[in-house]
């Protein structure tokens, strides 16, 4: 199991971002305004000293620019179906200069109709001939990035290819390849670079006949990279093929690796074209992941130090891919919950800022002003300097990711450089990007600077820089009950929070005499895989889903079939999703299946014939009640199996590779919404500025009458007020807020069961006169919504209509590791030690393809929760080793992680029963394990609350 490990964080994690938004604005302003001063950082006591001579005459070789990666796959998706000025807001954070990372290159996956990871990326060229120059999103990314920053280079690269193409590197490929860049053309599109194939063999022949084709067809200009190959230590093989084939050598104008943290060959250096490290970085965009060596800042200073390398790619661009997918949340910053509006800046953005916004492709590093802080140590920090190749402007990015005190630095400045007043801008793990005080040259002609440990500094003579504050909207849970008639995929094909997995879905006429358009499964046969699900399929909603019904309206053609799937979980590299499915043929034979745990095989646990059911319209539905899970045609029950294997998941569809159609997706609970209007006692208002209105003639506090009798019961309930506050005290599973926006609406603080707040306006838009705010899934019980209008100066108008509320069923309920918070509900994780691990490439079984871990003495984690037991499920392995568990404070026993094989999702430790009630569960890493153990390590894969 590949494990990008990182703290855990939750959906509470980041809830305090909006309210934080003000404070981080000021502080910025406070100190882009601060007066100049001899040294900056001048609080931190430098331990270490060392002195750079930033010198313009050792010019090395030419800066080509940080980037980062659309692609591998479909991890960008989500972005598209963003409320346009949030989505706008995010693509600034990445393109726009002056703003956030400004970057300078961006790749995108040549879309292949096929899983390269977290999902399949729509093809131009589904079949032989038939070119769609708007499939999928990436032109439409790449026209956003091209906007923000015309000089940006653009890059295609391809994971796997429609199955027309009868093998890869034959010239149907070279076609196809020239046939996409004939489509970037039409959408105003240059395209710097092509590569040859991600992360497989390359063909040298194959190479030199694209080249060839390349020129011949006008694309003399396109660069190609070769070869994207994985991981490559020592040696990279396609430089030995360039130094021994002249014709190769002429044919590749980039040499590019993945995941170098940056050595490069002898061989590859002597060359004397650029060297890339074409895909890389530490996966996670949490501050200093990674460690000293693979965190960010250092990946980008140690590329060129070690291995002269001038160009760096991220994997991946965006966290716009649902959660549970392989290597969740790797991109730069994370956008996954359209729905909502919410998007998390995360410090990632501001590490590679620290380089982009103070160097521009076609500047020049400086070799001998360029190295370590202390070359016996290097981890005690490093440095790169860069110059421009017109005048004197440079800049020098030091990094000390590795040190564990203040390092001292003493800058000289030479070789036609200009050197006034220099200006000093840095990120911590506190502060990103953040500017300092200019630096004075001293009597000396030098510059002294502190740099902090853990922590990256850029000092430049240049300007320009800058730090956005836009700020998204509140996180909410994906929609439930949801509903989607599947005709709206737009130009791009994309239905809306629709993600492929496998094939391509897009917007086709209806078929069978049904009017308007449907979302239709458009791949003929198998592709040329990098990662293939065995059948077409596509997935939507939320994780911890668990009692629901899926239903859809499904076209199955002759000789085809239609499936509609319920509690996916899944890796999604896997060739079978982790769910349940029920399957009708177009011969009326129905299956209830399963994949089975490791995600390769698909089980059938019941099947039969429909009488009647041939090809055409028909409606599948799925429904899961606990172990029960039941399978309906056209409205008539089929089949019903027992089974709990999977407990929670999203709903999805698949067929196989035949042209089947689908329309009318709903996801529903298995009981009626329960409604709770504003105007019931169950609602407790604490404060004296209520107004509880109704339609009567006049106006109550902010609301009109009309909007008044539009209202659930024809009341809503008021208050502007500082500090007022109400509490909904609900039976159920979930519940969504249903408040009314005003004129002058204010903001309140939401929260439930104690735990992190989010920060929701009531503050009428044009677009929507209610507020509609969700909770996660919560476990099975009672659970307590706060609203309290927010404690500050001129607070305006929050109103309730009523509270919608998803009824439990008394069934026991899972919490995954990832859920996070200091309330009932959610872990508590306390201690440096714990490390997360979310998308796990999936081949030990965990639930929802995570976990979290320990080896810290002392960390623990807390589980608040209400029921009569609860269970610790955890991951089994040789390196595991023993906690202490204690019930509501009370020593109760241990927990023996230790295992002879690596298995996910165990039973670690049960409670047995308790007092019916509020309890809470701490577990405590002790350093002990069995006799058998090789570590010990502790973890937490997720706890099963029972009732």
């Amino acid at each position: 199991m590949h494990r990008p490990w990182k703290k855990p964080r939750g959906r509470a994690s980041w809830r305090w971002q909006v309210v934080a938004a003000a404070t981080a604005v000021a502080a910025v302003a406070a100190a882009l305004s601060a007066p100049t001063a001899g040294t900056a950082a001048a609080a931190d006591t430098p331990s270490a000293s060392a002195a750079i001579t930033v010198d313009g005459r050792s010019v090395g070789r030419v800066y080509d620019g940080v980037g980062a990666t659309s692609g591998g796959g479909a991890t960008t998706r989500l972005l598209l179906d963003y409320p346009e000025q949030e989505r706008n807001e995010v693509l600034d954070y990445l393109f726009k200069p002056g703003y956030g990372a400004a970057l300078q290159l961006l790749k995108v996956e040549i879309g292949g109709d096929t899983n390269s990871t977290d999902g399949s990326e729509s093809s131009h060229m589904h079949e032989r001939g038939v070119v769609n120059c708007n499939a999928g999103y990436e032109w439409w990314l790449m026209e956003e990035a091209v906007e923000r920053n015309p000089d940006i280079k653009l890059g295609g690269l391809a994971w796997g290819a429609p199955g027309w193409l009868d093998e890869y590197y034959s010239q149907d490929t070279i076609n196809y390849f020239l046939s996409w860049l004939g489509c970037a053309d039409r959408h105003g599109l240059h395209i710097d670079n092509m590569g040859v194939r991600n992360e497989r063999d390359y063909n040298a022949e194959w190479i030199k006949k694209f080249r060839a084709a390349l020129d011949d067809a006008g694309y003399d200009d396109v660069r190609i990279i070769g070869a994207d190959q994985a991981a490559v230590k020592g040696e990279w093989p396609i430089a030995v093929d360039m130094a021994a084939d002249p014709e190769l050598f002429d044919a590749v104008d980039l040499l590019g690796t993945h995941y170098s943290f940056g050595p490069s060959s002898e061989t590859a250096q002597s060359l004397g074209k650029p060297l890339w490290i074409s895909e890389g970085g530490p996966w996670s965009a949490e501050w200093g992941h990674g460690g000293s060596a693979k965190s960010l800042p250092s990946l980008l200073n140690h590329a060129y130090i070690e291995g002269r390398i001038t160009g760096v790619n991220i994997w991946n661009l965006l966290t716009a891919y649902y959660g549970g997918l392989s290597i969740s949340d790797a991109g730069l910053m994370r956008s996954n919950t359209p729905w909502s509006g919410a998007y998390q800046v995360q410090s990632a953005i501001w590490a590679v800022a620290q380089t982009t916004q103070f160097a521009e492709p076609g500047w020049r590093y400086l070799d001998t002003s360029s190295g370590y802080i202390d070359q016996k140590d290097t981890t005690q920090g490093s440095y790169v300097s860069r110059r421009s190749p017109h005048g004197g402007d440079w800049s020098t990015v030091i990094e000390t990711m590795g040190a564990t005190e203040p390092q001292q630095v003493t800058l000289s400045v030479t070789g036609g450089l200009d050197a006034g007043n220099l200006h000093v801008w840095r990120t911590t793990a506190d502060k990103s990007f953040t500017r300092q005080p200019d630096l004075r040259r001293a009597a000396d002609g030098t510059y002294r600077v502190t740099v902090p440990a853990n922590a990256v500094l850029t000092v430049s003579n240049t300007k320009g820089q800058g730090r956005g504050d836009a700020v998204g909207q509140p996180d909410s849970a994906f929609p439930f009950p949801y509903h989607d008639d599947l005709s709206h995929g737009g130009p791009s094909g994309q239905t809306r929070y629709f993600s492929q997995m496998e094939g391509a879905y897009e917007e086709r006429a209806c078929q069978g005499h049904r009017r308007g358009t449907c979302l239709t499964q458009v791949s003929s046969q198998p592709a040329i895989s990098w990662a293939a699900w065995k059948k077409p399929a596509g997935i939507l909603g939320d994780l911890d889903w668990s009692d629901y019904s899926v239903s859809v309206d499904a076209f199955v053609p002759k000789s085809g079939e239609a499936q509609v799937l319920g509690r996916v979980s899944n890796d999604a590299m896997q060739p079978v999703p982790n769910g349940y499915g029920v399957t009708l043929a177009a011969d009326g034979a129905w299956s209830i299946g399963r994949g089975e745990q490791g995600g390769r095989s698909w089980k059938e646990l019941a099947g039969g014939t429909v009488d009647g059911a041939g090809p055409g319209w028909h409606r599948l539905k799925l429904a899961f009640d606990c172990d029960e899970i039941t399978a309906s045609v056209d409205g008539t029950t089929v089949g019903s199996v027992t089974d709990g294997t999977w407990v929670s998941g999203m709903a999805g569809l698949s067929a196989d590779y035949s042209a089947t159609q689908f329309a009318d997706l709903a996801v529903e609970p298995l009981d009626k919404v329960v409604g709770i209007d504003d105007a019931v006692s169950d609602i407790r208002y604490a404060g004296h500025g209520w107004k509880h209105c109704t339609a009567k003639p006049g106006r109550c506090g902010d609301y009109t009458r009309a909007q008044t009798r539009a209202a659930s019961g024809g009341t809503i309930s008021g208050s502007n007020r500082d500090g007022d506050a109400l509490t909904v005290t609900f039976d159920g599973t979930q519940a969504t807020l249903v408040g009314a926006r005003s004129p002058h609406g204010g903001t309140a603080l939401v929260s439930i069961d104690g735990n992190a707040p989010e920060l929701i306006s009531f503050a009428r838009s044009d677009k929507d006169t209610s507020v509609r705010w969700r909770t996660p899934v919560l476990t099975d019980g009672k659970h307590t919504l706060r609203i309290e209008v927010e404690r500050s100066k001129g607070a305006g108008w929050v109103g309730l209509d009523r509270v919608e509320v998803i009824a439990g069923r008394g069934h026991d309920s899972s919490v995954d590791d990832q859920e996070t918070g200091a309330g009932e509900g959610r872990l508590d994780y306390r201690g440096d030690g714990w490390l997360s691990c979310p998308g796990c490439i999936n081949r030990t079984g965990l639930y929802h393809s995570s976990v979290t871990s320990t080896s810290g003495i002392g960390d623990s984690v807390d589980f608040r929760f209400t029921g009569t037991s609860v269970d610790l499920y955890g991951l089994r392995a040789s390196n595991q080793g023993v906690a202490t568990v204690m019930i509501d404070g009370k020593e109760v026993g241990t927990a023996d992680f230790y295992g002879r094989q690596r298995v996910g999702n165990q039973t670690i430790w049960s409670s047995g029963e308790l007092k019916p009630g509020k309890h809470t569960v701490t577990l405590r890493s002790t350093g002990a394990a069995n006799d058998s153990a090789s570590g010990t390590e502790i973890n937490v894969d997720r706890f099963v609350v029972r009732h």
